[in-house]
C-alpha cells in the first residue's frame, strides 16, 4: 500500500477495503487522503484441478469486480490471474475457456478495467502450498491491512537471512511464458492500461515522476 504523499509508505501485504457491500482483500493498493483509493489490483493463483477450480475463481471474481466497482468507479480495477503453464496440455479446452473469460472480465462495464494472465512453467511442484488449496479466512474480514494468515509465509517471516536464501534456491526455477499468452491478457498490456487510467484520471500536478517516466518511453506522435 503506497500513498501519493512524497514518501510512499509500504505496510502489509495485503489489505480489506470496503466495497459496495462487504469488505474485499485485495493484493495491490495505491491510495492516500486526498485521493482515496486510486490502483486496486487482486490477483489469484492455480496450479491444479483446473476443471474443478476455475468456474468458482471466475465466479468469485465477477461479484469482487462489481463490489468495489460500484464504490470505487475512479479506481482503476485490474485482475491478475496466475496459471501453471501444464494446463495447455492437460486441460486444453478449460485453458481456452479460461482465458477467454479472463479477457471478458476485463471488456465488460461493471467489472475490471483490465486483466491479466501469467502464465508459469515449472518442473517441480512449489514448495508453498498451491493456492487452489488454501483453506477460506475464517469470519468476517475487518478494514485495514491484513495478517499474515499463510503458514508458510508465516513461517518463512521468522527464519534466518541465511536459511531464507537456502528455501529460495530450493524453489522451482519459474518461467512466464509470454508467448503463449493472448495479447489482451499480456503483462504489459496490464500495466500500461492501468497507469493510463490512473493518471487520466489525476491532474497534472498529481504523480509528476510517473507522468515525466512515461512521457520518454511512450512513442511521439
Amino acid at each position: 500500500m503506497t500513498s501519493n504523499s512524497s514518501i510512499p509508505g509500504v505496510t502489509s501485504s495485503s489489505a480489506s477495503i470496503l466495497g459496495k457491500n462487504y469488505l474485499k482483500q485485495v493484493d495491490v493498493i495505491i491510495t492516500d487522503w486526498v485521493t482515496g483509493p486510486e490502483l486496486l489490483i487482486s490477483t489469484k493463483r492455480m496450479d491444479s484441478s483446473y476443471g474443478k477450480n476455475a468456474p468458482n475463481r471466475i465466479e468469485e471474481s465477477y461479484g469482487d469486480a462489481k463490489n468495489l466497482r460500484l464504490r470505487h468507479p475512479l479506481a482503476a480495477l485490474g485482475f491478475l490471474f496466475g496459471l501453471r503453464s501444464d494446463i495447455l496440455e492437460k486441460e486444453p479446452k478449460t485453458a481456452e475457456w479460461l482465458f477467454d473469460l479472463l479477457a471478458k472480465l476485463g471488456r465488460e462495464d461493471d467489472a475490471y478495467h483490465s486483466t491479466c494472465l501469467v502464465l508459469m512453467e515449472y518442473s517441480t511442484d512449489p514448495v508453498l502450498p498451491a493456492a487452489d488449496e488454501e483453506e477460506p479466512v475464517d469470519g468476517i474480514l475487518e478494514p485495514g491491512p491484513q495478517p499474515v494468515t499463510d503458514p508458510a509465509e508465516s513461517e518463512i517471516a521468522h527464519l534466518a537471512e541465511s536459511t531464507i536464501e537456502s528455501v529460495v534456491k530450493a524453489l522451482p526455477k519459474v518461467s512466464i511464458l509470454v508467448e503463449r499468452t493472448p495479447d489482451e491478457l499480456s503483462p504489459a498490456r496490464f500495466l500500461t492500461s492501468l497507469v493510463t487510467r490512473v493518471l487520466a484520471a489525476t491532474p497534472v500536478n498529481m504523480h509528476e515522476e510517473a507522468r515525466q517516466r512515461r512521457s520518454t518511453v511512450l512513442p511521439k506522435r
